[in-house]
């Protein structure tokens, strides 16, 4: 019968630190499942965040071209004027 009361014991034992042990792995699966939710949110927001950054690289890009083809027109003026007026200048100095 003693024996039998020790195994009994043994077993409680057991079964305590295996609850134990479940609460713990418990808590430390609901810490990781949070951990990934916010992992989550934090590849979303980076998602968004790189949509936006693309949109606006692309919004600089069209107005860098833009520019660019403003300047292009405006230095082909300039250098029209220019060249009028070396010719203004070589018709005085040839008169």
């Amino acid at each position: 019968m003693e024996g039998l009361l020790e195994r009994i014991s043994a077993a409680r034992t057991k079964v305590q630190q295996d609850q134990r042990e479940r609460s713990r792995l418990r808590a430390a699966s609901d810490a990781l499942d949070g951990t990934l939710r916010d992992k989550a949110r934090e590849a979303e927001v980076l998602k968004a965040r790189d949509q936006e950054l693309e949109q606006e690289n692309e919004v600089l890009r069209t107005a860098k071209a833009a520019t660019a083809a403003a300047n292009r027109t405006g230095s082909k003026e300039k250098i029209d004027e220019l060249v009028s007026e070396i010719d203004r200048c070589l018709a005085l100095l040839n008169t």
